[in-house]
């Protein structure tokens, strides 16, 4: 079964652990404020947004209007409310200068909020985030999740790409309807999807929403040339949302976005020593973009990018004689992606990535097709059928997203 298939039935399971009676008693653990704009300094309230998803928001006690605050957008788990993931910010000092906003899911039973997303929720979470956006001085907005929201963080950012400079989805994974080879047709889309940072948590330990599923979710991104995308994996990191990398993560997002330079720069500068590049060269470019960037700085994001540029220009030659090798996909396809990851968005390896990508566009055709048809095989039983026909795939379409699917399937038969 497709990994997506996977995901979207997990997302189900979740969505329908809801109690069956709702208490009367139960009430709002904070006051109601009509409007955004009213919740005071250091106070949290709930709100409900012009669609009906109902939602907690924090305002930070140092918050300026005239100076703004960045926004950060957490969605709960299943049977769960933002409430019990809100106050944790906070207390942890997770980006506590920020607005924060909780929405509570649609379905379900409090009175205050429900608890349970569905997946039609994207659009309605956008209200909420359009309205706060809207109603107080925002500079930047990020959104995440924890499990069920997780899984709905990639929906939002790929339907309302506008709206966030970076996502850090946790213990969840993107299904098939939100997968983003989804918008290869639409390259303006995509152009705002990819300025997107992405920082997947999750543990290695989890047992809730297998760690599998978490490698796929990373994955897809990774095998569409996503620039701004890491992957936070704990060894002993299980469920738990108060034991993740909340706070490394957020520090990464602000780098890729060339926010607070003086750790980011000195982040920056660690990830060049262990070869990370791609997030290297995001960061120096980043940096040197923004106008409230000092001039020593921009000075030492220059020195980055060059690093960068270095680093890919002695990686480029090897990769080049990779593909022209003639190797089995299955040997070069996982390299390539990891260089992609690494230098394509260096100047050094742009003649390959624009090689790479207009042999994509000629082969998406067949690649769609036989996948199809090796999806259907697999689906009606036909196993060793379906395995030639991605065989079959590889050797025709070996550009596509689709060639993905056909290495992690062969390599598990």
């Amino acid at each position: 079964m497709r990994q997506t298939s996977v995901a979207l039935g997990l997302f189900l399971v979740l969505l329908a652990a809801v109690p069956a009676e709702a208490k009367k008693k139960d009430k709002p653990p904070v006051p109601s404020a009509e409007k955004p704009e009213e919740v005071k300094k250091g106070r949290t309230a709930l709100l409900k947004a012009p669609k009906g998803m109902r939602y907690f928001l924090r305002v930070p006690k140092k918050y300026d209007p005239k100076k703004g605050a960045p926004l950060l957008v957490f969605m709960h788990g299943s049977n769960m409310n933002g409430m019990q993931y809100l106050p944790m910010f906070p207390a942890k000092k997770w980006y506590d200068h920020a607005i924060i906003c909780a929405p509570n899911g649609e379905t379900g039973n409090q009175p205050f909020g429900s608890n349970n997303f569905t997946q039609q929720s994207a659009p309605l979470v956008a209200d909420v985030v359009e309205q706060v956006q809207g109603a107080l001085n925002v500079t930047h907005t990020y959104i995440g999740g924890h499990s069920q929201g997780g899984f709905l963080t990639y929906s939002v950012i790929m339907h309302f790409p506008d709206l966030f400079q970076g996502a850090l989805p946790m213990a969840g994974d993107c299904w098939m309807q939100n997968e983003p080879n989804l918008w290869e047709d639409k390259p303006e889309v995509m152009a705002k999807q990819k300025k997107i940072a992405i920082a997947v948590i999750h543990g290695k330990a989890d047992p809730v929403v297998d760690f599998k599923q978490g490698e796929h979710a990373y994955d897809v991104f990774r095998v569409m040339g996503y620039p701004k995308l890491r992957f936070f994996a704990p060894e002993r990191l299980g469920h738990q949302f108060g034991l993740s990398p909340v706070g490394s993560a957020l520090l990464w997002l602000d780098a890729m976005n060339g926010l607070n330079p003086k750790k980011g720069l000195k982040a920056a500068s660690k990830w060049a020593k262990k070869g990370e590049w791609g997030w290297v060269l995001q960061a120096g470019k980043a940096y040197q973009a923004r106008d409230d960037v000092s001039g020593s700085d921009k000075a030492k994001a220059g020195k980055l990018i060059a690093k960068a540029e270095a680093a890919a220009a002695k990686a480029t030659p090897g990769m080049q004689k990779l593909l022209e090798a003639g190797k089995e996909p299955a040997v070069w396809l996982p390299l390539w992606w990891e260089y992609w990851r690494k230098y394509g968005g260096t100047e050094a390896a742009k003649p390959l990535v624009e090689d790479y990508l207009a042999k994509r566009a000629e082969q998406r055709s067949t690649g769609q097709q036989l996948w199809n048809q090796a999806f259907g095989q697999s689906r009606s039983g036909q196993k060793e059928q379906c395995y030639e026909t991605l065989e079959q795939l590889l050797k025709e379409a070996p550009y596509t997203f689709d060639a993905y699917y056909a290495v992690s399937w062969l390599a598990n038969r």
